[in-house]
């Protein structure tokens, strides 16, 4: 099967056939499947194989869902409303367990572990136009989930990502708002709840959001990009779980998705966003 780069979301990487080579599962959108491609340890991959999820999957996360050693994957379905859950065999290959239906319009997901019992548990932003909640999946230990209690964010929350933003030891969640121009910070309780959210000012349209150590004091920040304003928002992290206001970084287009990481092996932590004009790279340059 081969994949046009138009209909590829941001992939997931993991080592799904325990070769000690990071490979990697990525959204295809129009044929509602998920690719995977296995790491030859060079940079380069090979077909693995694809899955099929539901209607129109927009994002993947990956963890050990069922607690046997092998890596999972949990897929968002926009269209049908819905989470696919893909459970590892340890070989490279998948097999099915039941969707867990959610409604609506669900956009972004991020597994971490919300409640404190050591298994991997699901974050789901809901994306319809009215919502303003992400809906918390606790997991069960053998690949299942539960529905907990739902966080209040701003409207349509769109994008998630999560990080240990107070220093507590408990998970917590930062999401960006598509209709109300802003970022929710819900600091975790620890047992699947969160508290009221706080509020960050974002730029227009924010559509993809990312955590990295920017300016390297041990403390995470936060990295949105502005799919209508056509800039990336980045706040610093004061280490208690607030952040200091925006710096806006200009790159043109339309950016709806973001990534961060070492691009240039400096020690610093860069930041990529990609759209329908292209990629633009943003090279850190703290000293």
């Amino acid at each position: 099967m081969y994949f046009s780069s138009a209909s590829l979301g941001k992939p997931v990487t993991g080592d799904f056939n325990g070769d000690g080579k990071p490979d990697l599962a990525i959204v295809v959108s129009p044929a509602a499947a998920i690719g995977i491609m296995l790491g030859n340890g060079d940079g380069t991959f090979r077909l693995g194989g694809y899955y099929q999820t539901d209607l129109s999957p927009t994002a993947i996360t990956a963890a050990d869902f069922n607690h046997d050693g092998h890596v999972d994957l949990a897929i968002v379905n926009s269209g049908s409303g819905d989470i696919t859950i893909l459970l590892g065999k340890g070989d490279g290959t998948f097999r099915s367990s039941p969707s867990i239906f959610l409604g609506s319009s669900p956009t972004d997901l991020v597994s971490n572990d919300f409640n404190g019992d050591g298994i991997p548990d699901l974050a789901v932003t809901n994306g319809a136009l009215s919502s303003q909640v992400v809906v918390i999946l606790l997991g069960n230990g053998d690949g299942s989930f539960r529905i907990a209690e739902s966080a209040i964010t701003g409207n349509e929350p769109f994008a998630i990502t999560t990080g240990l933003f107070s220093h507590d030891g408990k998970s917590d969640l930062a999401v960006a708002n598509l209709a109300s121009n802003n970022v929710s910070i819900l600091d975790g309780i620890g047992d699947g709840t969160f508290h009221a959210a706080s509020t960050l000012t974002a730029g227009t349209g924010p559509a993809g959001i990312a955590v990295g150590d920017f300016n390297q004091d041990g403390k995470l920040d936060l990295a949105v990009c502005n799919d209508v304003s056509g800039e990336v928002s980045v706040y610093l992290g004061n280490g208690d779980g607030t952040f200091q206001s925006a710096r806006s970084f200009a790159t043109g287009g339309s950016p709806t998705s973001i990534a961060v990481g070492d691009v240039h092996h400096n020690g610093r932590t860069d930041i990529v966003t990609a759209g329908p004009y292209g990629i633009v790279l943003l090279i850190n340059k703290a000293q």
